[in-house]
Order: C-alpha cells, then sequence, then structure tokens
C-alpha cells in the first residue's frame, strides 16, 4: 500500500514541529565570587540557552527554603544576574517564558 500525498504531508509536518519544539532549553550558571565594590559575598549567575544564545531582560527569583522571596529582578544586558549571598539554603528561579523556566538549588552552585 503506498503512502497518500495527504500522509506523507502530515508526516512532515509532524517531525518538523516536533523538532522545532526541541530547539533549545535555559541554561544557568551561578558561581560564589566576591563584589569588588562592597567586597561581600555575593552570587553571579549566567543565563542562556543551549543553542549558546544569551539571555538578557528574563526574571529571576531567589527563595528561601521557606518560599521566602530573598532577592527578585532581570539579568542585565549581558544575560547576568548578581545578588548577595543568603544565609541558609536557597533556590534560584530563572523565568525566559513558557517552557523556559528553570530552578537551581545552592547545592549546584559553583564555590
Amino acid at each position: 500500500m503506498k503512502p497518500t500525498i495527504k500522509t506523507l504531508a502530515t508526516l512532515i509536518t509532524m517531525l518538523t514541529v516536533s523538532s522545532v519544539s526541541y530547539g533549545h532549553y535555559p541554561l544557568l550558571d551561578c558561581q560564589y565570587t566576591t563584589d569588588q565594590q562592597t567586597e561581600s559575598e555575593v552570587v553571579l549567575c549566567e543565563a542562556g540557552f543551549s543553542d549558546r544564545s544569551k539571555a538578557p531582560n528574563v526574571v529571576m527569583e531567589v527563595f528561601s527554603e521557606d518560599d521566602e522571596v530573598l532577592s527578585q529582578g532581570h539579568t542585565d544586558d549581558k544575560a547576568m544576574y548578581q545578588f548577595d549571598r543568603p544565609e541558609g539554603a536557597f533556590f534560584v528561579i530563572m523565568d525566559a517564558g513558557p517552557g523556559h523556566v528553570l530552578e537551581i538549588s545552592d547545592e549546584d552552585i559553583i564555590e
């Protein structure tokens, strides 16, 4: 039995749509460092995507383990976000839109 043109067109459309939906995923690289101006310990995060593009102006939120907001804002033009290192356990959420939300815990941050 030969496939029809309609069947082939449907198959091609499905393959194209599925490959587009998996185009890239969010990445968040955070590390502890010292702020040069204040000499305090901070966390510096760089937001991006798996296709190596940067993620400027995305929503960033930092929460304590009790869900208290510790810091919130947006990445800068270089896709960087910095906040004071919290006491105790915390987690960082990067929200670059639907399907592009990423959460990391303080255990995933590079010393």
